[in-house]
This record gives C-alpha cells, sequence and structure tokens, in this order.
C-alpha cells in the first residue's frame, strides 16, 4: 500500500528554492522567463487520476514536480490542465531546464513511463 502523501504547493516552493541555487546564470534566466505560480495540476499514473505540482511552462509543455519519483520532469499540457505524460525522472531543477534551453538539447527523454508487465 503507497502511503505517500502528495506534495504540497509550499513543498514545492521550498524543492525550487533550493535547486535554483544550483543553477548557472542560462538556468536561472530560463526559470525566470517561463516559471508560473505553481499549481496543482491533475496527470494520470498506471491508469489512477493524481496531481502534481506544475512550477513552469512553455507553450503547452510544462515543468512539474514528480512526488512519485522526487524529481522534476518536462510534459505536455492538455488545454483542460491535464498532465499529458507521466515520467519518471529524477532530475534537479537545472536539469529539467536544459531541455528548454537552446543549445542543451534534451537530457535523454526515452518515453513516458509504462506499467511493468
Amino acid at each position: 500500500m503507497d502511503d505517500r502523501q502528495p506534495a504540497t504547493i509550499e513543498d514545492v516552493n521550498k524543492i525550487v528554492a533550493k535547486d535554483l541555487r544550483d543553477c548557472d546564470a542560462e538556468q536561472l534566466a530560463a526559470f525566470d522567463k517561463y516559471r508560473v505560480d505553481p499549481f496543482s495540476a491533475p496527470i494520470i499514473r498506471y491508469g489512477q487520476m493524481e496531481s502534481v505540482v506544475v512550477v513552469a511552462r512553455n507553450g503547452d509543455e510544462v515543468i512539474y514536480w514528480e512526488d512519485a519519483e522526487d524529481g522534476f520532469n518536462i510534459s505536455p499540457i492538455g488545454p483542460n490542465g491535464l498532465v499529458l505524460e507521466h515520467w519518471c525522472n529524477q532530475d534537479e531543477l537545472r536539469f529539467a531546464l536544459n531541455a528548454w534551453i537552446e543549445g542543451r538539447g534534451l537530457y535523454g527523454k526515452f518515453g513516458p513511463a509504462v506499467p511493468l508487465k
């Protein structure tokens, strides 16, 4: 049984503040450009509707805190606010931001999480 409690916006704000201390100038500029007031967004994890906290948005992609994996991930977001892909990266914020910084490219995107068979 999973006794994990979803991360709150307050929890994620503390994680963001801590992770920003390790960002370089380009990463800080990217976060300043794309940051949003953190909000809770629905996501489907392995067939279950749950929630994550979104901290940045670039077009129709978001960076969100994945509390099941303790890391930041990037996913498309639907027009209804649903985070469309569940990822299992355990990235610090700076590594997620690299995907949105020209020349740094994607950071090892292999595909969204899928249940084990």
